[in-house]
């Protein structure tokens, strides 16, 4: 298969199932994606294995339509009705924040603390007896020197 079928079978898949806006829309991102992958060296035939199959993919884009367009008012259908949506793939820049749940976060951070508390007290129990000979010595010193001062 090379990027013109596959092109194919994705646009009939997707054909009825969602509005011809963002059938296009998916065509040009994946006829730019394929390129450019080709263009930094891929195989065309490795870049359309490592997309799959284009019935699926389109699958996958009609779910995600549905799934977005239920979310909205005003929905007909399943499509959005008479306006653009922002839904494309023309800035994929834009960074996705995960949400972790509050019960996780802090039981990251607890763990973490401990960590950080076993790995300080290590360290402390591995120096322990070099501080507390320089200590003594340091006493002695100045025991030393202050009753030698005294006489």
């Amino acid at each position: 298969m090379n990027c013109d079928e596959f092109l194919i079978q994705f646009r009939e898949a997707l054909d009825g199932k969602v509005s011809e806006n963002v059938i296009q829309e998916n065509v040009n991102y994946y006829r730019s994606y394929i390129g450019g992958q080709t263009a930094k060296g891929k195989d065309e035939s490795e870049v359309l294995k490592m997309l799959g199959d284009p019935r699926l993919l389109a699958k996958t884009i009609e779910e995600s339509r549905r799934f977005a367009s239920e979310g909205q008012q005003g929905s007909q259908n399943g499509y959005e009705s008479g306006r653009d949506n922002d839904y494309g793939y023309e800035d994929t820049t834009k960074s996705r924040h995960i949400r972790l749940p509050g019960w996780l976060v802090t039981g990251i951070v607890v763990i973490a603390v401990l960590i950080l508390l076993t790995v300080v007290f290590k360290v402390f129990v591995f120096l322990a007896p070099a501080i507390i000979v320089f200590l003594t010595a340091g006493f002695l010193v100045r025991t030393i020197r202050g009753w030698w001062r005294g006489k």
